[in-house]
């Protein structure tokens, strides 16, 4: 992948998760960051204050059974609350959801 990919940071989400397929990380919103940290369960971006996972495409490779939350793809958390704010699989109702979230918290 390259930067005009839109996989700014995708040398850290590489080095941090090995086995998560590039294909199946989605494009980078404008102004969001890249917040993968090698001891989460899975990707992130992050975006005002708001973390989304991004989860395995495949539903056999998720962790997320072992944490008790809904089975999705992608979960959004409030780092300041510590709140999960949502849960989907389609990424544009991520997006817009958080960027409906970001701006009634601003």
């Amino acid at each position: 992948m390259t930067i005009s990919d839109g996989f700014s940071d995708y040398s850290v989400m590489l080095y941090d998760f090995p086995d998560y397929p590039a294909a199946d990380l989605p494009p980078l919103p404008p102004g969001w960051e890249h917040s993968t940290f090698r001891h989460d369960a899975c990707p992130s971006y992050m975006f005002k204050g708001l973390q989304v996972f991004i989860d395995y495409a495949d539903p056999a490779k998720r962790e997320t059974t072992h944490y008790n939350v809904v089975e999705c793809r992608f979960h959004v958390f409030d780092v300041e609350s510590f709140n999960y704010i949502i849960a989907k699989d389609n990424w544009q109702e991520v997006v817009d959801a958080v960027h409906a979230y970001a701006a009634r918290e601003s």
